[in-house]
């Protein structure tokens, strides 16, 4: 299974107001609904290449993007909590058959933007470590 789909299959698990293609979404921000979230995927560190035959290394190390929209600031930073809190507990764990050592914040959520309907958009970033 690829990262964000094991990643959104995960929130949608810990948080009780996500639901995969509903409110929480891989790679797109839909126009609606006003409420909900988002994981991205983009460029992280190099892999991590270890002794032995295999021609693939065998950790990768990824970054992804969560971001949250709601009407109201303190919701859109409240749910963006919510993520981070549940990413953040991610320890040597697995998720769909990959093994997961670490996913950690770059920084706390922040927010980002206002959109054209003027909700409110909070974006963190974090750096994963898994097993392939």
């Amino acid at each position: 299974m690829a990262l964000l789909d094991e990643l959104g299959t995960y929130l949608d698990a810990q948080v009780a107001s996500l639901t995969l293609g509903t409110n929480l979404f891989l790679g797109r921000l839909p126009d609606d609904p006003d409420t909900c979230v988002v994981l991205y995927e983009y460029g992280g560190d190099a892999p991590v290449n270890t002794m032995g035959s295999d021609a693939m290394p065998p950790v990768e190390r990824p970054r992804i993007q969560i971001m949250t929209r709601a009407t109201g600031y303190s919701s859109a930073r409240t749910l963006s909590l919510e993520c981070w809190t549940a990413i953040e507990a991610v320890l040597n764990e697995s998720l769909s058959g990959t093994l997961y050592h670490r996913i950690s914040a770059n920084q706390s959520p922040f927010p980002l933007e206002r959109d054209s309907q003027d909700r409110v958009l909070f974006a963190q970033n974090f750096r994963v470590l898994k097993t392939l």
